[in-house]
């Protein structure tokens, strides 16, 4: 899950999860270029793109209010772009710039004209080629849920385990800087790794201790895991929360890859996932749930998830990337393709149509899906229309990052 987390997590609302949203990061993993080893190698200057919007200015004006609230907090900390640097103090006070820009009454073609006259492009690694990456979606759901156990609201959300431990591995030796940190438990004098889906929902190894913050749908579950953060609507009107508290540590691993049998020569999306589960006896669909052994742990808040920069997700304006190489906070320009349904759509069919469109965007999550310099997770809204675009949206995209010009010199 692209995606939403508390702000302590790695992602997101992401993790990002999947901020996907991810199921098909299979087939971004054919790249013919080796992939970049270093943050330095991960930018490169870049001719200025033809600039448009197809979302409105206020909508990023706003985004921008949220993300220079989180970048004042560590002014001194470096922004990488490549070969280039900038303090995030230098970029807030671009951002501010370009905030009373967007607020004025200028023309939306002014407006983009002083984007391209202040800002220099950096484009991206990407995967095959330069700035090409491979794009998914992610939301915030909404679900039905139980404060009890029920006949159908039947899977626990659990609150972080008291065994789970992290182990950074960066401590024990510098050419583990670059490594994630291993989550684990400890059993008697070994340290192993920690409990994965089929031994927490299968074995329910977690039972009994406390740790659960809701009950709901088993499929449900599975797919507010990918998101990283949602929503529990209970049967007396109330709402928690779910944010993104920590994982267990296991590989993500696209069930959809495991389904092709099942739902044919259609096009693999969530929905047709979703679908295939919800006709399957329980024991088959959790043969499927299980090939996917990572897990995610939640916080019950009175608040909703934000990005693991520390700002509120903004609909079609958050994206989520891997931190490694590309700096939270950035904005970027995304170009991809937009699906567009029907009026009587239903959640079995494909899109109509795609319309290329362009918009600028900010770098503000993370995700564990989302990895590398190839992939790109963009954050569509909450409930079942942002579902709707998200569940489909898997294709090659286009980013640039945008650096002003004022602070960086040749």
């Amino acid at each position: 899950m692209s995606k939403l987390a508390s702000s302590s997590s790695p992602s997101k609302f992401a993790v990002h999860l999947l901020k996907s949203w991810g199921l098909l990061a299979l087939i971004a993993a054919g790249c013919a270029r080796a992939p970049v080893s270093t943050p330095e190698q991960a930018f490169r200057d870049a001719s200025p793109p033809a600039l448009s919007d197809d979302l409105a200015l206020e909508d990023l004006s706003a985004a921008i209010v949220a993300d220079v609230t989180a970048l004042r907090g560590s002014p001194e900390k470096v922004m990488r772009f490549g070969p280039r640097t900038i303090t995030r103090g230098e970029y807030v006070t671009a951002l501010e710039k370009l905030r009373h820009t967007l607020d004025s009454s200028s023309s939306v073609t002014d407006k983009l004209n002083y984007i391209k006259d202040n800002f220099s492009f950096m484009e991206f690694y990407g995967g095959d080629r330069w700035g090409e990456i491979f794009l998914t979606s992610y939301f915030e759901p909404l679900l039905a849920g139980s404060k009890t156990r029920t006949n159908k609201l039947n899977y626990p959300l659990y609150s972080r385990p008291h065994d789970l431990v992290t182990i950074p591995l960066a401590a024990f030796s510098e050419r583990f800087k670059e490594e994630r940190a291993l989550k684990a438990r400890v059993n008697g004098t070994d340290v192993v790794p920690y409990y994965s889906r089929q031994e927490i929902d299968g074995k329910q190894r977690l039972a009994g201790q406390g740790l659960e913050l809701a009950w709901v749908d088993p499929i449900d579950a599975f797919f507010l895991h990918i998101q990283g953060s949602g929503t529990v609507a209970f049967h007396d009107g109330q709402e928690a929360y779910m944010t993104y508290a920590d994982k267990n540590g296991h590989r993500y691993e696209p069930v959809g890859k495991y389904m092709r049998g099942i739902i044919g020569s259609q096009k693999i999306t969530m929905q047709r996932i979703e679908q295939a589960l919800r006709s399957m006896t329980p024991a088959e669909r959790d043969s499927y749930l299980f090939k996917n052994p990572s897990y995610v742990f939640f916080n019950k808040s009175e608040k909703r998830a934000i990005t693991s920069l520390g700002a509120p997700a903004t609909p079609g304006r958050t994206i989520a990337v891997d931190p490694r190489y590309a700096p939270k906070g950035a904005l970027a320009l995304l170009t991809f393709k937009k699906p567009v349904f029907s009026p009587q759509y239903t959640p079995s069919d494909d899109p109509i149509a795609y319309e290329t469109v362009s918009r600028l965007v900010l770098d503000q999550d993370s995700g564990g899906a989302i990895t590398g310099t190839n992939r790109v997770d963009l954050f569509w809204g909450r409930g079942d229309e942002a579902k709707q675009y998200a569940g489909v949206i898997q294709d090659s995209a286009h980013i640039v990052y945008l650096l002003p010009k004022e602070t960086f010199a040749d």
